[in-house]
């Protein structure tokens, strides 16, 4: 009988052994874990492109409770993320970070609801055509703030006043936003467009924003990169492979 059977999705994999690879995957259940796919490579590979980044999947892990490393068993693919990145390379590569992206921030062993259900709804946005770029800002917006990272957009850090309408200034010593009693911040300065693209993003399933970012909304993408870097304490490498392929 399995340790665990759940619903999954594919993070990752890399090579191990002759015919093997090892899959990174984010579980409802029990949030990351890695497994053992045995017979994953090789002229007749056992579970096909089940084990694409971004499928998701139903499987049976098999193992010993708390063990780092548990082997995957039966997988069904039960909805394949390459439709999505067949409309054109940018949608690809934002995939692939996608991935990177939700690795880097899930919770070894530990179920995030919130997390797992983002994932998926960020994923069927794609399949479904909302813009890439879109997707990122949401999705990098989201997980900042689901760990507690994204400042809050109604209350300056400073002095907990209430943030009037216009521009958001962030201040790096505060941590946030700050109002004009507090200043001045350290900046980057977010135009009213970013703010407002924020606001629907924190309402709003990403299905349901329409359109591209806003022209006064791009600061966005340096500021979530800012933040992702502090918090992570690295750069992700799919990110440098978007902005290379974007230059």
């Amino acid at each position: 009988m399995p340790l665990l059977s759940s619903d999954a999705l594919v993070l990752r994999t890399y090579k191990v052994g002759e015919t093997s690879k090892v899959v990174v995957l984010l579980t409802r259940e029990r949030g990351k874990v890695r497994a053992v796919a045995k017979g994953a490579r090789g002229g007749r590979p056992r579970y096909q492109s089940a084990l694409e980044p971004l499928s998701e999947v139903r499987v049976g892990l098999y193992g010993r409770q708390g063990a780092d490393l548990l082997r995957l068993g039966p997988c069904e693919l039960l909805r394949s993320a390459f439709r999505a990145g067949e409309r054109g390379l940018e949608t690809a590569l934002n995939l692939s970070y996608f991935a990177e992206l939700l690795d880097a921030f899930a919770q070894e062993g530990e179920a995030e609801d919130d997390v797992y259900r983002l994932a998926l709804a960020v994923v069927r946005a794609a399949e479904g055509g909302t813009d890439s770029v879109v997707l990122a800002r949401y999705l990098e917006a989201w997980l900042l703030r689901l760990h507690g990272v994204y400042p809050p957009l109604d209350h300056c850090a400073g002095c907990g006043a209430p943030l009037g309408a216009g521009p958001l200034d962030y201040d790096a010593r505060a941590h946030g936003f700050v109002c004009s009693s507090c200043r001045p911040a350290s900046g980057p300065l977010l135009l009213e467009g970013a703010r407002r693209f924020l606001i629907e993003v924190f309402r709003k399933a990403p299905a349901a924003i329409e359109g591209t970012i806003p022209e006064d909304a791009q600061p966005l993408e340096a500021f979530h990169e800012m933040l992702i870097g502090r918090h992570l304490e690295r750069t992700l490498r799919s990110l440098r492979v978007l902005k290379a392929a974007q230059a």
